[in-house]
């Protein structure tokens, strides 16, 4: 809170750490802030004033988690038997793609930390190549164990709203249908023809 010396009272919010999506503005700056971070808390001034920053194409975070969209995004837990990330190589994008990730296969994911498994980054052009980079990187991802909000994520990035920035918080209410897969459940003629 701040206040005035005549009594006006106001409310600031401020933040002294970097934000999950760092990422985002270090792919579009070529920057990074977290070095940046550490020399500042070290007593060296900024590198860069504010009018020597540039910034280019556009960029995209996704974040995995082990949860299931189907069931309200209730977290899901379990051991990563399989995980396979993309890595900028597959795409031949010039390190176009990063991946932020504490975990690795042969990991479990517990009940009792965030669900997170990674942040999924990648940079473009502009929005619609950075779009069509985040769904080639999300059909890349593989992970066997818990459920994950990988399907999910692609379906949006693929979604006539999300591409054309027709975004709100009613987003995903809106077009539930589309966005939430039918359930894999087998039909009970499929499971008797499989016994």
């Amino acid at each position: 809170f701040i206040m005035t010396g005549d009594g006006q009272f106001y409310f600031m919010e401020m933040n002294t750490r970097l934000q999950v999506e760092h990422p985002v503005t270090e792919m579009v700056t070529g920057l990074d802030l977290v070095e940046w971070q550490l020399r500042v808390a070290s007593g060296e001034p900024l590198p860069l004033l504010q009018d020597q920053l540039k910034v280019s194409g556009h960029a995209i975070e996704a974040r995995i988690y082990a949860e299931n969209p189907s069931r309200g995004f209730l977290p899901s837990t379990g051991t990563l038997k399989h995980m396979r990330l993309p890595e900028a190589v597959e795409f031949q994008l010039n390190g176009n793609v990063r991946i932020d990730s504490g975990v690795r296969e042969g990991d479990t994911i517990t009940p009792f930390y965030d669900p997170m498994i990674a942040k999924l980054i990648v940079h473009g052009r502009d929005r619609d190549d950075a779009l069509l980079r985040m769904a080639l990187a999300l059909k890349q991802c593989e992970i066997v164990g818990p459920s994950t909000n990988i399907e999910f994520l692609h379906r949006i990035v693929v979604s006539e709203p999300f591409s054309a920035a027709d975004l709100d918080t009613g987003l995903i209410e809106r077009h539930h249908d589309t966005l939430f897969a039918p359930s894999k459940v087998p039909k009970t003629q499929a499971l008797a023809l499989a016994c």
